[in-house]
């Protein structure tokens, strides 16, 4: 049985889904082991338990044997996978707002505060998008809230996605809805966290 240790594992998982997140590998795009070691310039055999390991994250369809491909995702995917997104994280931002510590929210915030002179590099800021939509979820104080935000995959679906808008409105967003949480307003982090999904939503269909 071939063994290999975790830090090369993540290397290799990283390399690869940076690729997906940046769309060198395209929605529909056959990828093959060879063809993916040839692509990294690497040769270890972390590759297929990788690829079978993305393809649990429903970010890759097919069989090892015959090759993955990016999933592809219709307009109606994307539609309603932002009608989720918007009923989970109403909710999960107004608990977030009235049930944290201080602390919490700081966390959030400094977050951000690299970024505030503008983010430069697209694949960095994903990252951050998406442990801060996540960051909100896990500590809102709701278990069942976060297994569900989990269970709907919301996490693989940003990165199939990606981000197709100004980075600078993408933080100003998050920044909006940090500062609504700072003041304890759940009125206004709700409406920001729709305006920011629901713009969001707009840039991919």
């Amino acid at each position: 049985m071939v063994s290999f240790s975790e830090d090369i594992f993540q290397e290799t998982y990283g390399k690869v889904k940076k690729l997906i997140v940046t769309k060198k590998l395209t929605p529909g795009q056959l990828i093959t082991q060879q063809r993916l070691s040839h692509t990294l310039n690497i040769k270890d055999e972390t590759i297929p338990v990788v690829l079978q390991q993305l393809q649990e994250e429903s970010l890759l369809v097919g069989k090892l044997d015959n090759g993955f491909a990016v999933r592809e995702l219709s307009e109606q995917d994307i539609c309603e996978m932002f009608d989720c997104r918007l009923a989970l994280e109403t909710m999960t931002v107004k608990l977030f707002t009235l049930n944290v510590p201080q602390s919490k929210i700081d966390d959030l915030r400094n977050l951000l505060v690299p970024f505030e002179k503008g983010p430069q590099n697209v694949y960095v800021f994903h990252k951050i998008d998406r442990y801060f939509h996540e960051f909100i979820a896990k500590n809102c104080g709701n278990r069942i809230m976060y297994e569900l935000f989990k269970s709907a995959k919301i996490l693989p679906f940003m990165d199939l996605v990606g981000l197709a808008r100004p980075l600078n409105a993408i933080l100003q967003e998050h920044l909006n809805i940090v500062s609504a949480m700072h003041q304890r307003d759940e009125e206004m982090a709700i409406r920001a966290i729709q305006l920011h999904l629901q713009n969001t939503k707009k840039s991919h269909i």
